[in-house]
């Protein structure tokens, strides 16, 4: 086996909006925000084996665009290959910019480029010999929120029996005197203890969470959204105190980080460092029988707000203020088809999987599962986002995820029921080929 160097540097940024500029995750916020109540950040942990040099970002956002992902890869440069995972707070601000955006908008997204890229580069510019070491706890703040009422619709709400993976990796990075770096925290709940009445930027109850981690352990937190497409916060809107549910949110989570910490984590190789991208073209449920996809986006949002059908002139001027989005939709044999961003990361005997989607919980669940790697996570809106991946069986039960987010991303229908299977199965493939391809593999 090659004898590399594990090598690491952290570095984090502000990345705070400026007050007015509008939050996103909630429909009904009809104003700009009013202030920043805990900073959001972008914290960017470079790995380098002497071979490859890998930048994982975190960042306090509910997704990022992809064209924005790009915009921020070209920056860096070729050197370090960058990921950048979201937290999917919704209290963060719209994350996306076109030519018919306000001033605003354009020069936020243009100073929250230039600090992800800031971080990473001051990150790579302060690397050590480091050492890394793993444990896998528990926490149980999440429920499954696709409540299945008596008529059989699925709506938000509480699924009691429903499927959560309450499982919370841990990777220690240290300098080789000791000095803490990194603690890497992979778990899947949603940014939501604050509720669409907050009209603070705010990194919820994964801000709450961080903070005590750092305090208690040093180094930077550097959190990795698992897959909470289905998975809310443990409480309701307005029976507390929304800021000390998330703290209280926050502190059940670090407190296993912690005790995991604590308790001794088991050494892990850090090296060889790998990197797989992959995009994986999935189909919707709409031929291509037109030169560009057809607005059918239109009547489906309007039937979701109660306008009627002759307004469909007014969908896409509330779209580019409340939701602007960029996205790609391209015909593939005879089936229009959306492209989701998948990338397979070893870090030695550690494997982590991302999506760019917001992935419910059992394809998280299924992908570690079926790793054939000794550790692995799983984080999902990474690099891009195409809106929720369901299972075949949420599909067939439909539910918002299925039947009206794609529309706000202006698809011209769903994706299809197979789509999760086609990711799994990429995913899989990706961390094998990794493991197979790297030095040291067995």
């Amino acid at each position: 086996m090659d004898k590399t160097e594990l090598r690491a540097g952290v570095a984090r940024e502000i990345i705070s909006p400026q007050r007015g500029i509008y939050l996103i995750g909630y429909g009904n916020r009809m104003k700009g925000n009013a202030g920043v109540h805990d900073d959001l950040t972008a914290t960017a942990l470079v790995l380098d084996d002497g071979r490859e040099r890998l930048a994982l970002v975190a960042c306090d956002l509910l997704c990022l665009n992809e064209f924005v992902v790009d915009r921020v890869r070209a920056q860096v440069g070729e050197g370090t290959r960058v990921v950048i995972c979201c937290s999917h707070t919704h209290s963060g601000p719209i994350v996306y910019a076109g030519r018919r955006s306000g001033r605003a908008r354009r020069a936020y997204i243009a100073v929250l480029v230039e600090r992800i890229v800031r971080a990473v580069r001051r990150a790579a510019s302060a690397l050590v010999p480091a050492a890394s070491a793993w444990w896998q706890a528990e926490a149980g703040i999440a429920v499954n929120r696709r409540e299945k009422r008596p008529d059989g619709a699925v709506a938000i709400g509480v699924n009691p029996g429903g499927p959560v993976d309450r499982s919370v990796g841990v990777l220690s990075v240290r300098a080789a005197d000791g000095t803490p770096l990194a603690i890497v925290i992979n778990f899947a709940c949603h940014g939501t203890a604050l509720g669409p009445g907050n009209l603070f930027a705010s990194a919820d109850w994964i801000g709450a969470m961080r903070t005590q981690v750092e305090r208690a352990l040093g180094g930077q937190a550097v959190f990795l959204q698992g897959a909470a497409g289905d998975l809310n916060p443990d409480c309701k809107w307005g029976e507390s105190n929304p800021w000390e549910a998330a703290w209280s949110l926050g502190e059940r989570v670090a407190n296993q980080v912690i005790a995991a910490c604590d308790g001794g984590l088991a050494p892990l190789a850090g090296v060889p460092l790998g990197l797989d991208r992959q995009e994986v073209w999935l189909p919707l449920e709409a031929e291509a029988t037109t030169p560009t996809p057809p607005p059918a986006y239109r009547q489906a949002l309007l039937k979701v707000v109660g306008l009627p059908s002759f307004l469909p002139f007014v969908v896409d001027p509330l779209l580019n203020r409340r939701y602007p989005w960029r996205s790609r939709v391209e015909e593939r044999e005879g089936v229009w088809h959306v492209p989701l961003r998948v990338n397979a990361v070893r870090i030695g005997d550690l494997g982590l999987v991302t999506f760019g989607a917001e992935t419910l919980t059992e394809i998280g669940m299924a992908v570690k599962a079926g790793s054939p790697v000794p550790h692995t996570m799983f984080a999902s809106v990474s690099d891009g986002c195409i809106g929720y991946l369901p299972t075949a069986e949420a599909h067939a039960e439909g539910g918002y995820e299925v039947d009206v987010a794609p529309f706000f991303y202006r698809y011209p229908a769903r994706l299809a029921s197979g789509c999760a299977r086609m990711a799994t199965g990429v995913a899989t493939q990706s961390l094998r080929n990794l493991w197979q391809a790297q030095p040291g593999a067995e």
